[in-house]
């Protein structure tokens, strides 16, 4: 993000001073326009897919300033080259530097890392998708998770193939923290489904606690006297 916003502010910047005419590069006051309208819809909405599509001038513009262009003076051509080298050098080391974080860390990283944006959604999504669903990412996000949506769907992913001895006094836990929020009912459902008890709609977490514990007291007695 950064380096397509700095990349795309240079040419602006360069473009206005010499009145060479770059595709996709915009005069500077209509510049910051468009980079305002980007950063807000990137963070209300889809996170910054946006923001990167600024970068496209920089790297089609870098094509041409290497390629033989008789309408460009030699002072010109050397200075589109530096800023194409420098931007993309920097673009080569970020892409390394991205290629081993997503090596290195989990999917719950991310998720968690960028939880209120789009992209941790669909992510998570694609993750409950997986047979078998990494169970234990899923459990990393109940527990840390801020976001009750995606706690919420991280819920529903683990009522589908989760333990219940493990797993039910986790979604307890989140359904307390939870209770009386927007999607409450996302959690009390996946309860539901992974408990087997079937409560009133919006019972509060101590109901369902106490059910939960007379089932498991009633399964414990149960096996010792099948013993």
């Amino acid at each position: 993000m950064a380096l397509s916003v700095i990349w795309s502010f240079l040419l602006s910047i360069y473009s206005a001073n010499t009145g060479i005419e770059i595709w996709g590069v915009y005069k500077p006051v209509a510049w910051i326009i468009l980079v305002s309208i980007l950063f807000i819809t990137s963070f209300m909405y889809t996170g910054p897919i946006f923001l990167l599509f600024l970068i496209l001038p920089g790297i089609i513009f870098s094509l041409k300033a290497f390629l033989p262009n008789k309408s460009m003076n030699n002072r010109v051509k050397k200075e589109l080259r530096i800023i194409s080298a420098v931007g993309i050098t920097a673009l080569m080391i970020l892409i390394s530097m991205t290629a081993n974080i997503k090596h290195e860390r989990t999917e719950a990283d991310f998720i968690l890392r960028h939880e209120n944006l789009g992209p941790a959604r669909t992510a998570l999504k694609k993750l409950i998708g997986q047979t078998p669903a990494p169970l234990s990412d899923l459990r990393e996000i109940v527990l840390k998770g801020k976001n009750i949506h995606i706690v919420a769907i991280a819920c529903e992913g683990i009522a589908a193939q989760g333990d219940s001895v493990q797993d039910v006094p986790l979604l307890l836990n989140a359904y307390e923290k939870n209770y009386g929020n927007d999607d409450d009912k996302k959690i009390e459902s996946a309860l539901s489904k992974l408990t087997g008890l079937v409560l009133p709609e919006g019972s509060p977490p101590e109901e369902w606690k106490r059910n939960w514990n007379l089932k498991a007291d009633r399964g414990s007695y149960y096996s010792r006297s099948s013993q």
